[in-house]
């Protein structure tokens, strides 16, 4: 949010950007009580405070049922899409392969729910800031969620489009499938300088795609067709991508 990163910028004191995170939560709150449908209203709250616990589990496919014990689509999906219309979540969907158009082979009924800001997402989560800081081991789970949103929103910034993520049963999942002109991408995100994934090779030796992009914290560097982006210049992909084909 512009004001909470204002704020760190100007003092750099934590304390004072979480209160403005704070002031942020309430507001957004009390904008579900007055412009939601009544009816709406406590859907709403039940599924915003149930994102940051959906994306730590290691499966993070949202279900409806972790909202609320015994809840359906039928019972949510008005609220989640209130949610999403007005900007405050992104829903990825899960594709069976990656042909064009994407949205042709998306299943709207698997997805994933990420929030719209990573640090009201750490916030909510109740992840004190000095976790992230000193590399607490207690973070090194919720870490690669809280990283993935922070591509995800780097990504929409870029085209305004979300983009989806693959998945071959058990097996292997890629986090992003993004379109950059005629060229499909698999992204694959990774939290640290450990690179080590099989799903990214699943994919690959199944779509032998022409580029695949991982961002990590390793610098930027081109292995064949596989490209590392540093995850501070994600914002940068489309460019890099052009550098590369």
């Amino acid at each position: 949010m512009p004001e909470a990163v204002a704020k760190w910028v100007d003092s750099k004191d934590v304390f004072e950007v979480e209160r403005i995170q704070e002031g942020i939560l309430n507001s957004y709150e009390l904008d579900f009580a007055k412009h939601a449908p009544a009816t709406d209203f406590p859907k709403l709250s039940l599924i915003w405070k149930s994102i940051p616990e959906q994306l730590a589990k290691e499966n993070s496919k949202f279900v409806y049922g972790h909202v609320k014990p015994g809840a359906r689509a039928k019972d949510l999906e008005d609220a989640l899409q209130w949610l999403i219309s007005a900007g405050m979540a992104y829903k990825v969907c899960k594709i069976e392969k990656p042909s064009m158009p994407l949205s042709a082979y998306a299943n709207q009924n698997y997805f994933k729910l990420y929030m719209s800001d990573i640090g009201l997402l750490r916030k909510m989560a109740r992840m004190p800031a000095t976790s992230i800081f000193e590399e607490s081991k207690l973070y090194s789970e919720f870490k690669g969620a809280i990283t993935e949103n922070f591509v995800l929103g780097e990504l929409i910034n870029l085209s305004g489009d979300v983009p989806y993520y693959w998945k071959s049963g058990n097996t292997a999942e890629v986090d992003f499938i993004a379109q950059f002109g005629e060229k499909i991408v698999p992204i694959e995100v990774k939290s640290s300088t450990n690179v080590k994934s099989r799903s990214m090779g699943v994919y690959r030796e199944k779509y032998n795609p022409d580029i695949s992009v991982r961002t990590s914290m390793l610098n930027l560097k081109r292995d064949n067709s596989l490209v590392n982006i540093p995850r501070y210049l994600i914002w940068l992909i489309e460019k890099i991508l052009g550098q590369s084909c």
